[in-house]
């Protein structure tokens, strides 16, 4: 009578999740540890570019498109290179990929701190040119991003069983979240200290760690292998599949909202208090994102439980329309240092913790057997294209019609598509 007591006892678990037998709880932990160090490397851009681009001498009226643009250097290297990255993922690992992509990261945001400096050396003393130099070396950090960020989605799927897969992303989405909320809090207010410089090489550390975690902490586990798959034969399984489809338009706009209120927001508040007291700006900007991340935070685990208990869809529906409805407050502000943006970013926590986690959840549940690697990577392409769209448009809006505009044409898109899936919900077999 007591037999089967002791085998349920004899389960591994991780924060709830069921350990498999060939991992560990430490596995398990450094997953996520990575995770964290990759979220802050993420997020280093939101808090240096505008004060960067300040330094090189952009003028005020030219920060959001140049700053949306540079931020777009990661969805650039994300279209161009996710598809064969995810490939890459499948056939030699994931591990691999996260140490080279960590690499990478730790030496060009050092380099991109310089380049001022390095333009000068190479006799580029135009505004323009070096302006141009830093986009090139963020183009490069994108691509480290890229081949960092996507393997540790990844491998949550292949750590977890499909009981425990909300949970799962839930625990990623929350170190992305404490991740946003170190960088935009404690390193920024280190940094005021410190100076600007200061953040660049906080970067190579995270992207130092990074690597001895990964070679040393984590394992791969690839249950099944997948020739590689092109762009067409990809968006034939995807075509065929509604769950697949909710979640790819689902990641199209979600994944923007994070990107158009770090990028844009900071470049509001510097516009609005000037160069010389832009570290201010961006100290307030720092307490808005660790709102977010604090939200965000405390959602992640309560929609990780509703996404394997309520259902991938309610979840997404209801986070898509509780985003877009706080982007559009957002967007109603006249002042970004009113005290009301604290109140309408939480609710934009809330809806993109839900938002992200339920179209991961719901790709990886809709993926064929063998094929979670380039379905993911797929759904990353969606990334990039999303926010080039947004961020780009956004940022061309925010300079010529105000600020404001760029935040309700992104709550707005996540209504309409949150309505859209309501509308489908019906011929969408994962609930």
């Amino acid at each position: 009578m007591d037999k089967p007591q002791e085998i349920k006892s004899s389960v591994k678990k991780f924060g709830g999740i069921t350990v498999p037998d060939d991992l560990t709880k430490t596995n398990f932990f450094n997953l996520y540890l990575a995770t964290f160090l990759m979220g802050c490397l993420m997020t280093f851009p939101a808090i240096c570019q505008a004060p960067l681009l300040r330094v090189l001498g952009v003028a005020p009226e030219n920060a959001g498109t140049l700053n949306a643009g540079l931020q777009n250097m990661s969805q650039v290297a994300t279209l161009l290179f996710v598809g064969y990255i995810g490939y890459l993922s499948d056939k030699h690992g994931r591990r691999i990929l996260a140490i080279i992509g960590f690499v990478v990261c730790a030496i060009f945001y050092v380099l991109f701190g310089y380049t001022k400096e390095i333009s000068l050396s190479m006799g580029l003393t135009s505004m323009n040119a070096q302006v141009a130099i830093g986009f090139v070396i963020r183009f490069i950090i994108g691509i480290g991003l890229i081949l960092g960020f996507p393997q540790f989605i990844t491998m949550v799927a292949d750590y977890t069983l499909p009981q425990d897969r909300g949970k799962g992303m839930a625990f990623n989405g929350i170190c992305m979240g404490l991740a946003s909320l170190t960088v935009a809090v404690g390193l920024a207010a280190i940094a005021r200290k410190t100076g600007l410089l200061s953040i660049f090489y906080m970067a190579a550390i995270a992207g130092i760690l990074g690597v001895i975690v990964c070679k040393y902490g984590l394992v791969d586990r690839i249950m099944a292998k997948e020739e590689k798959k092109s762009f067409k034969e990809i968006w034939q399984i995807v075509s065929k599949s509604m769950d697949l489809k909710a979640s790819y338009v689902a990641t199209f706009v979600s994944r923007a909202d994070v990107v158009v209120i770090a990028t844009l927001l900071s470049a509001w508040l510097v516009n609005v208090v000037g160069k010389e007291a832009s570290m201010q700006a961006i100290m307030r900007f720092g307490i808005a994102m660790g709102v977010m991340s604090i939200v965000s935070f405390v959602a992640f685990p309560v929609l990780g439980i509703l996404l394997d208990k309520w259902g991938r869809v309610p979840v997404l529906i209801l986070s898509l329309l509780v985003g877009g409805t706080g982007l559009c407050l957002i967007g109603s502000l006249s002042n970004p240092f009113s005290p009301l943006l604290f109140f309408y970013i939480a609710i934009v926590g809330i809806g993109m913790a839900g938002s992200v986690t339920g179209a991961n959840t719901l790709a990886t549940d809709g993926a064929p057997k063998g094929m979670t690697g380039v379905i993911l990577g797929g759904l990353n392409s969606m990334q990039p294209v999303g926010i080039l769209f947004f961020l780009q448009f956004g940022g061309f809006l925010f300079d010529k019609l105000g600020p404001w505009s760029c935040f309700v044409l992104k709550g707005v898109a996540d209504i309409i598509v949150g309505i859209w899936i309501i509308s489908v919900k019906g011929k969408i077999k994962t609930k």
